[in-house]
């Protein structure tokens, strides 16, 4: 076998072996991947949430999209892709309020969260932000005032 026939065949079996590992390694990995819907600080206030309001239902990571509408798609672009923390409803499903609750990561987002709490309180909900968990004490007074 000539010098150039054994380049071509190292060639293509380079090219094979790139492919068996292209194959192998990425395109059968996993695309998706699960993760919790809540961090441990926000269990930790949904269980509050839930021993301070009993006879409600609390509804967590709720887009705003379906807690408000604008019948002007520049508007409606300005709350795309955002969720709330916690929605607190009635049993019959009429919002009492709304939670988010601030942690460390909030930091210089307060211009941010403001225009969240805007939107929202234009819309007539009731905007509470908390950072770090109340009792329930203090949220049945801030809620149920």
């Amino acid at each position: 076998m000539s010098q150039q026939h054994t380049i071509i065949l190292l060639i293509g079996l380079c090219f094979v072996a790139i492919y068996i590992i292209w194959h192998v390694f990425f395109k059968q990995r996993k695309q998706y991947f699960s993760r919790p819907i809540i961090t441990k600080f926000e269990t930790r206030m949904f269980v509050r949430l839930h021993q301070a309001f009993p006879h409600h239902h609390i509804l967590t990571q709720v887009a705003f999209s379906a807690l408000i509408t604008s019948e002007d798609y520049k508007f409606r672009n300005q709350f795309n892709r955002k969720v709330t923390d916690f929605v607190i409803t009635t049993k019959s499903m009429q919002v009492v309020a709304i939670i988010e609750l601030d942690d460390p990561s909030h930091k210089g987002k307060e211009q941010e969260d403001a225009f969240r709490d805007y939107m929202l309180n234009q819309a007539g909900y009731r905007v509470f932000r908390y950072t770090a968990i109340p009792s329930t004490t203090q949220l049945r007074k801030d809620l149920l005032s």
